[in-house]
């Protein structure tokens, strides 16, 4: 994690105490750092294999500072480059590439990261950030200083201090927002695939990748395809192992984290014991459901020789956690997984986040790629016209919905749902963010709108910074750029080859998964829903009786507190009257967003 304050002047006024903002980690230990026009520094944390050399790298005769925040997996492709052979600490690398080839040398890097160099001779700082997203950065600029941090929350606190977060950052755990907006408005991300250029005659933001320029290859080969996108897989897992950490992964029924983790534990082969996370709880054993996820993650263990690990938090745990909602966002179970992990001493986590958005896609934009290229053949065996119903349910619900730009009435249920506590003036999400999700009028601009939307990245985001503090690292093979890249030439022909739902995964996980893994078609895990209602509903019952203490915190003016209090009042008297399941979710998150507010103020 890296942090810093660069000034044109060379007498920087902040001082290199001010951009702690992750201090309250016991376990980070921060570094400082000051030079010519800056200040700032880095924090390692003990249980991480990584040293100085990792994150900081300065030649003065060079006139060349970096300050690295995560890792580059294509060394073997840039060695010999510039003299490197491909050994040095990302920071050195970064600087010899930068020296030989310019800013632009971030193109050729595959990997996550954060990267800020400074040319403190030249008067001139740059800040870059990964193509796909995965590791955070925020900054701001004015009066000829910038400050950046890769605690993006943090440095929000930091710079409005005495004011409230952005109303809208809070939203967006209510309703569809701009994911990519900070607390804090003089605060701005920079965007994924961008770098920015500070210098005396202004600041420029430079796009470096650009997805939207890769062109569907309506020539492509089923088996070239498949041939090439299970390399490209495997090469993505095998790049980001590292014998320096000892490693675990996700687990779960889904092709995605089924893959990912038995991948990744081949290449941990001489690890004793590599766990498998779960959020499946541990012991919980519902009246009835559909099935049990457990017994198929328990399955893909068994077959990899993973150690199956299960969340065993319960109410006291989760109600503190909602405490740490500045570190979770909302991610109360994953905690519960960082701190297993630490228990058992790994510091690095596989997941298979990314997957369901790329190439493990499912039937999104498909039948309106069909139409469009008029394989009606395909179409008709895919959308077979009768019964006559189902057809035209498919046909509004797959093709025309979307390319309208009309919510199907499931979804804007939920909707309704999640906002049911919220005044009317601050109800209606972002009509951009929902056209970023639900609309689209191929697979390929649906694929392009995944990556604009930004949840993939609010994910990574959050979870590099809960886990950093814990001193884990998290691992996002599905979300290699090239994999994302290749997807975006795939055309959806190819995915009819076969009737499977998740098609391309099922034909790659042959031989990697055990088959009731690889043929399980659901996406639900009916344990899991039920624990988790469980879990919300115990919550609730003591967040009713704070819900009066929240309407004194001025930062949730948007709530509707009438309606809040009487809805409690009659699920105290006649609970069949509301719906317990929105109200406990209501609860949960006010009562997060509230502790947020709290700790912001702090400082």
């Amino acid at each position: 994690m890296i942090s810093g304050s660069f000034s044109f002047s060379g007498d920087n006024t902040w001082n290199a105490d001010q951009m702690p903002v992750l201090a309250e980690e016991r376990d980070l230990t921060y570094h400082p750092v000051a030079f010519e026009g800056f200040s700032g520094g880095y924090y390692l944390h003990d249980r991480l294999p990584v040293s100085d050399n990792d994150i900081y790298f300065h030649d003065k005769d060079a006139d060349i500072a970096v300050l690295f925040s995560g890792y580059i997996y294509n060394r073997d492709e840039l060695a010999g480059t510039a003299g490197i052979t491909g050994t040095e600490p990302e920071p050195m690398l970064a600087a010899h590439l930068f020296l030989d080839a310019g800013p632009g040398f971030v193109s050729r890097l595959n990997g996550d990261f954060a990267i800020f160099i400074c040319r403190p001779g030249r008067k001139e700082a740059y800040l870059f950030r990964d193509q796909v997203g995965v590791r955070p950065v925020a900054y701001s600029a004015d009066s000829g200083r910038l400050v950046f941090s890769t605690d993006i929350t943090g440095l929000s606190r930091l710079l409005c201090h005495g004011e409230g977060p952005d109303p809208d950052f809070l939203l967006g755990f209510f309703k569809y927002v701009d994911y990519s907006r900070l607390p804090c408005r003089r605060a701005r991300k920079l965007m994924p695939g961008h770098y920015l250029v500070f210098s005396e005659t202004g600041m420029e933001m430079i796009r470096y990748w650009d997805p939207k320029r890769i062109r569907t290859d309506h020539g492509m080969d089923y088996d070239v395809m498949i041939s090439d996108l299970k390399e490209l897989l495997h090469d993505a897992v095998a790049i980001r192992c590292d014998s320096r950490f000892n490693a675990g992964a996700h687990v779960s029924s889904g092709l995605d984290s089924g893959i990912v983790s038995t991948l990744a534990r081949r290449h941990y082969r001489s690890q004793e014991s590599f766990c498998g996370f779960s959020w499946s709880p541990q012991g919980f054993r519902p009246e009835e459901v559909s099935y049990d996820e457990r017994k198929l993650a328990g399955s893909l263990c068994l077959n990899a020789g993973i150690t199956p690990l299960f969340c065993d938090i319960e109410a006291p745990g989760y109600m503190s956690n909602l405490s740490d909602f500045h570190v979770n966002k909302g991610y109360f179970i994953e905690q519960s997984v960082l701190e297993t992990a630490a228990d058992k001493n790994v510091n690095m986590i596989f997941s298979g986040w990314g997957g369901d958005e790329f190439i493990s896609t499912g039937d999104r934009g498909i039948e309106t790629d069909l139409l469009r290229r008029l394989h009606l053949r395909t179409y008709f065996r895919r959308n077979p016209v009768k019964p006559v119903r189902r057809f035209i349910k498919y046909f509004l619900h797959y093709t025309l919905y979307p390319a309208l730009g009309i919510l199907q009435g499931n979804v804007a249920r939920s909707f309704a749902n999640d906002a049911r506590y919220i005044k009317k003036p601050y109800k209606r999400s972002k009509r951009r963010a929902l056209g970023n999700y639900y609309f689209h009028t191929s697979r390929r601009q649906l694929h392009l709108r995944y990556l604009k939307f930004y949840h993939l990245q609010e994910r990574c985001e959050t979870w590099t910074v809960a886990g950093y503090r814990k001193g884990i690292e998290y691992r996002y093979p599905m979300l290699d750029r090239r994999i994302i890249e290749y997807m975006l030439r795939v055309p959806s022909i190819l995915l009819c080859r076969t009737d499977h739902f998740r098609p391309l995964l099922r034909v790659i996980g042959e031989g990697i998964l055990p088959d009731d893994v690889r043929m399980n078609i659901s996406k639900r895990d009916p344990v899991y829903s039920v624990w988790w209602y469980e879990l919300m509903k115990e919550s609730s019952v003591t967040l009713m009786e704070e819900a009066t203490r929240w309407k004194d915190n001025p930062d949730l003016y948007f709530v509707d507190f009438d309606l809040l209090l009487g809805d409690i009042s009659r699920a105290r008297w006649e609970s069949e009257s509301v719906d317990m399941k929105v109200l406990s979710k209501a609860l949960v998150y006010i009562k997060a967003v509230s502790e947020f507010s709290k700790w912001y103020h702090e400082h």
